[in-house]
């Protein structure tokens, strides 16, 4: 292999590597025209609010509904079930 082909990375010394490395993050991450801004996401309009209403009232009925089979399932005696209906925020039967 031709001294050409190394990777300079591997054979330059550790001291200017590393020099070369922290000028690259102090340098260029200190120029404001390097750095580019996220773009600022706009308001959700009204219907887009409406709809994120409607997602988190179905995804906690769906969750309630899951809960109450668990609790049904698994606990030992009814006095466990209401207990845990009640630690959950479900109404008891």
């Amino acid at each position: 292999m031709y001294y050409r082909d190394e990777d300079p990375n591997r054979t330059a010394s550790p001291d200017e590597f590393f020099n070369n490395f922290m000028d690259h993050i102090t340098v260029t991450l200190r120029n404001d025209e390097d750095y580019k801004k996220p773009p600022i996401d706009p308001e959700p309009t009204q219907y887009e609010k409406e709809q994120e209403d409607i997602r988190k009232a179905e995804h906690k009925k769906d969750l309630d509904y899951f809960m109450r089979r668990q609790i049904n399932q698994f606990a030992k005696s009814s006095e466990q079930r209401d207990d845990l209906l009640k630690q959950h925020g479900l109404e008891v039967e």
